[in-house]
């Protein structure tokens, strides 16, 4: 039966749904007989489903979606379940699950999801439509971290998510944090010439929570003109590679250095496009178990 889905997904979005999906259900169980709260946070959380947009061209070769009309659709096989509906399907459940999304329609998506698939869960369904990072603000002030445990999932559309959010979550000491870094958006903002971006640098700045990353990103190389005289030429010095480090590097800063080493990369076309990082703002030790288990989903 044909279902109308985003027009976003591939392999690599399944690698990163299963990783983060199998914590879940071991996070669940671990902590099932615990005193605490459990929330699943979601603050990208999109429509609940999604389709590469190649299974929607090979679906519908000839079908051409106009303003007003219903999207393409893809057979179900062809659909990713997304990470909002992965979380409510975990056995066994958690006590809450505060959903956002910016857009609307999304939002719309999962309220019907949830009424038609999760019924039974719809009472600790909580939906919002916010900008991520208020979202996250307020889950940060609103609840009673001595009594409540959170796995928070962010997958931002680009830059989205500023570093002082991330300062906040780790001072919660009481949040798992699975975040997917737009790495190779970072990389694209300084081009071959040594030219920052004057709109998307402040976005790196803002995601990063520092300017520092400027001073070594570009470097002045000296050289000759037609005329022999010296100059100097900027010029990019770094890699997308550089960029998974110094973000792994503030995460874990806002972590109390409590962030896995254990990365997954993914991309498409052989580039990597995003890293999949994990970080644990609980300074027990008891908490190290989340650090092992993450670590062990990520093989």
């Amino acid at each position: 039966m044909p279902h109308t889905a985003q027009e976003f997904g591939d392999e690599h979005t399944k690698k990163k749904l299963e990783t983060v999906q199998k914590y879940l259900s071991v996070y669940t169980t671990a902590l099932k007989y615990s005193p605490f709260k459990l929330l699943y946070v979601d603050a990208c959380a999109g429509s609940g489903s999604s389709v590469p947009k190649a299974s929607l061209e090979d679906a519908n070769p000839d079908q051409v979606p106009l303003e007003g009309l219903s999207p393409p659709v893809a057979d179900t096989d062809a659909i990713i379940v997304g990470s909002a509906i992965r979380a409510l399907g975990v056995d066994p459940p958690f006590h809450k699950y505060l959903l956002n999304d910016v857009k609307q329609t999304n939002v719309n998506a999962l309220r019907k999801s949830v009424k038609e698939d999760f019924p039974h869960l719809a009472d600790r369904v909580e939906l919002t439509r916010l900008d991520a990072n208020e979202m996250l603000r307020n889950l940060c002030l609103s609840q009673d971290w001595k009594k409540t445990r959170a796995v928070v999932f962010l997958d931002p559309f680009g830059l989205q998510i500023n570093y002082d959010t991330l300062v906040l979550l780790g001072q919660t000491e009481a949040i798992d944090l699975w975040y997917l870094v737009p790495v190779f958006a970072m990389y694209r903002q300084v081009s071959g010439d040594g030219q920052i971006n004057p709109d998307g640098g402040p976005r790196v700045d803002a995601a990063l929570g520092t300017t520092i990353w400027r001073d070594v990103a570009v470097v002045e190389e000296k050289s000759t003109d037609l005329f022999n005289q010296p100059q100097l030429r900027s010029t990019r010095a770094v890699d997308i590679a550089w960029f998974e480090k110094v973000a792994k590097e503030r995460i874990g800063a806002a972590f109390g250095g409590r962030v896995l080493d254990e990365t997954l990369p993914l991309g498409r076309n052989g580039i990597q496009e995003f890293s999949l990082m994990f970080a644990w703002a609980n300074p027990g030790e008891k908490a190290k178990l989340a650090a092992k288990l993450a670590k062990a989903v990520l093989k």
